[in-house]
């Protein structure tokens, strides 16, 4: 049997939530569907102090049913707040456009950060997810890491709707700040060569500075690699640390360059680890950012 995300967000609720807390929420979705936006306003403000912050207790079924009833939905670090958010945000009237966008929009202009994070990771189930190609592009440019990677990590909206030089910034941005690449979906099916381009020339500065370059670049930048890409490759393969000799392999056994045979010769061990699926991009970006976990 599937579900819908109204039907699972309930259900996850209704196991968690004390008995005064569902009557709280059950009675201001009401309000919220009855077209009044200051009772959206004042219940989203409330509902951590009436339904809690715990973490939401989901099962390995439950983020299964979640993946079925919306592609791409990763709700494994959300809170019973979020969900009940999400919930009156989901109750909102959606036949006007322009007034749904606008009740939207106001919220998104006074929220504070932890309500930000629940905005964003709620669009990819609310209705007319088109009207929010311009605010994930806005939202991209904040300096806040929390709500950038609300924007970028386990949200499948940014792969849907955004343009590929608002799709680009985003990449370049989680390495410019140090957001993983691995937890962005579909970062590998929106690979494309004007990114690659300028991930290529960004590594290249940065050993030529003799800085570190983020392992998980060559991921993206690989599949396009020119000869500069290949030059600094076969460089930091052959005296690079392990983390970075590993992604490099990752990132040349996924090509088929000719020239990526050749640079894997000189370490083959690492080569071989690679093939055989023993190295990982997860893993990657685990040990990564291991220190930040």
């Amino acid at each position: 049997m599937s579900y819908t995300p109204i039907q699972l967000l309930e259900n996850w609720i209704l196991r968690q939530a004390s008995d005064a807390g569902q009557a709280w929420l059950d009675t201001q979705r009401e309000a919220v569907a009855s077209g009044d936006p200051k009772s959206l306003y004042l219940a989203f403000g409330f509902a951590p102090r009436k339904i809690g912050k715990a973490d939401l207790e989901l099962t390995e079924r439950d983020l299964n049913d979640a993946a079925e009833s919306r592609p791409g939905w990763q709700p494994q670090t959300w809170t019973i707040d979020q969900a009940a958010r999400v919930l009156l945000l989901m109750s909102l009237p959606s036949e006007d456009d322009a007034a749904y966008l606008a009740t939207i929009e106001k919220l998104f202009q006074t929220a504070e950060i932890r309500e930000q994070i629940c905005l964003y990771q709620a669009l990819q189930l609310l209705p007319h997810q088109e009207l929010f190609d311009d605010r994930l592009a806005e939202g991209i440019r904040t300096n806040i890491k929390t709500v950038f990677c609300a924007i970028a990590h386990c949200n499948p909206l940014p792969m849907e709707l955004m343009s590929e030089p608002a799709w680009n910034q985003m990449v370049l941005k989680a390495l410019f700040i140090g957001a993983a690449l691995d937890p962005i979906e579909g970062l590998d099916q929106r690979v494309n060569p004007e990114l690659a381009r300028m991930l290529i020339d960004f590594a290249h500065e940065r050993r030529a500075a003799k800085r570190p370059i983020p392992v998980e670049l060559w991921r993206v930048a690989a599949p396009f690699a020119d000869e500069i890409a290949l030059e600094d490759m076969k460089a930091l393969y052959t005296s690079g640390e392990n983390l970075e000799k590993s992604a490099i392999a990752l990132a040349l056994v996924s090509t088929a360059l000719d020239e990526a045979d050749e640079i894997l010769k000189t370490d083959p061990e690492v080569a071989k680890r690679a093939e055989s699926g023993d190295i990982t991009w997860r893993g990657i970006a685990e040990q990564a950012y291991a220190s930040e976990n």
